[in-house]
Order: structure tokens, then C-alpha cells, then sequence
């Protein structure tokens, strides 16, 4: 019996060694991204430096690739999406913020997800009057690349947008499963929410992504299962 008992305690134990390596190796990944060149790097300042050498190299190369005139509006609006990634974007209010038309806008966002840096994803409605449904919501594809552009490196135990973060990561973990176009939201006028829905995928399918289970309240995705799911969210 107790070396019944010492085998289960050893395997409880290498189990949970082996969640906390790699719960510590996945806040690696969101904080640092996948490239050869930064997994391998050892010390943290040397690893932000060449990412940040990555970031400044690619959106050159993709500004002359595309022709953009004002390469210090394209770098702002880039840093905007990345400050409020997995939030609605609102062409008139970025206008009004960078100091730019409309169409010039929507051209730079056009850029941006061309070149694979940001994904904008359709809301999910049937309610026309209820529901939001012109803006989409904006996710950065490379979280690395995001940390960079927000300059916020810190671990995920102390950050504040830790939730976002997690978000971003779910979203990009779908688009490479179901592809970008198949990632839709649901939000209405007053303030209910469902962060993923894939219609196509079941009738529909939907997740809400929490770094902490704690903050998932079943009640507060009532109005969506009422509607549209025949099983609870």
C-alpha cells in the first residue's frame, strides 16, 4: 500500500512539474514569440533588442513595399491597434486622431493586414437593430510584435492587460485551425459580449477566452445561449 502510495504522490507531483513548465514555456511564447534567433537567446534585454530590430526591418520593408507616403501615420496607427488589440476599430475616431481621411485610413489598415500584421474580424449578428455591426475588432497576429510596439514586456503575473494578451493569443490559435474568415464576434448595443464565434463551425460555436476562471460568469453570456445555442456557452 505505500509504495501504492508513493507511486501515486510521485506521478501528482510530475505532473504538476510538468503543467508549471509548460504554463511557464506558453507565457514565454506570448511574451517573446516563436523566432529561432529569441527562443535561443538567454538574457531577456538582448531578446527584446532583436525584436524590436525585427519590428523596425519589417515595417520599413512593408511601408516601401506599399508605397505608404507618411511612414510616422502608418507607424501610429499601428501602435494604436496594437495598444487596444481585440478592441473595435473606429475608422472615424482614428481619423480624427491621426489627423488623416478616412480612406487613408482604411488604405493603412488594408496594408496592415495584407502584410499579415493585424486581422479584422466580422462581427456575428442576426439582430440588426440589437447588435453592433459595422465595426470589427482588431487583433494583432504576432503578440511578440505587439509586446514590442506597446513596449511592455512585463511577466504576466504583474501586467495589466494580461486578459487582452490571452485574447490576442486565442485568436491566432483559431485563424490557424479554422482560418481568419471563419472568426467572427458577437456584441450588442448594451454591452453583452461573446469574444469568438465560428458560425460555420456549429450552429454557432462560441468561446469566451479569460486568462482566469475566474472571471468567466456564465450569466453574463445568457442573452447569446438563449438565442442562438441549443447548448450552454
Amino acid at each position: 500500500m505505500l509504495d501504492e502510495a508513493d507511486r501515486i504522490i510521485n506521478n501528482k507531483k510530475a505532473k504538476s512539474t510538468k503543467i508549471a513548465y509548460l504554463k511557464n514555456e506558453w507565457e514565454t511564447y506570448m511574451l517573446y514569440g516563436g523566432y529561432p534567433d529569441i527562443i535561443t537567446e538567454t538574457v531577456i534585454e538582448e531578446k527584446i533588442n532583436s525584436l524590436k530590430e525585427i519590428r523596425d526591418s519589417y515595417s520599413k520593408r512593408d511601408i516601401l513595399e506599399a508605397g505608404v507616403q507618411n511612414e510616422t501615420a502608418f507607424y501610429n496607427l499601428f501602435r494604436i491597434i496594437a495598444g487596444q488589440s481585440g478592441g473595435l476599430i473606429n475608422v472615424n475616431e482614428l481619423s480624427a486622431t491621426l489627423r488623416f481621411k478616412n480612406e487613408t485610413i482604411n488604405n493603412y489598415l488594408l496594408i496592415l493586414q495584407k502584410y499579415f500584421h493585424i486581422a479584422l474580424i466580422k462581427p456575428f449578428y442576426k439582430n440588426l437593430r440589437k447588435e453592433i455591426t459595422k465595426m470589427p475588432k482588431a487583433f494583432i497576429l504576432n503578440t511578440s510584435l505587439r509586446n514590442c510596439l506597446v513596449n511592455n514586456f512585463q511577466p504576466t503575473d504583474v501586467r495589466l492587460n494580461k486578459g487582452e494578451l490571452w485574447e490576442n493569443m486565442c485568436c491566432r490559435a483559431l485563424a490557424g485551425k479554422h482560418g481568419m474568415v471563419a472568426i467572427h464576434f458577437w456584441r450588442t448595443a448594451d454591452g453583452n459580449e461573446v469574444d469568438f464565434v465560428l458560425p460555420e463551425i456549429e450552429d454557432p460555436y462560441a468561446i469566451e477566452a479569460k486568462y482566469d476562471n475566474a472571471l468567466v460568469k456564465p450569466a453574463k453570456y445568457k442573452k447569446f445561449t438563449e438565442t442562438y445555442l441549443e447548448k450552454p456557452l
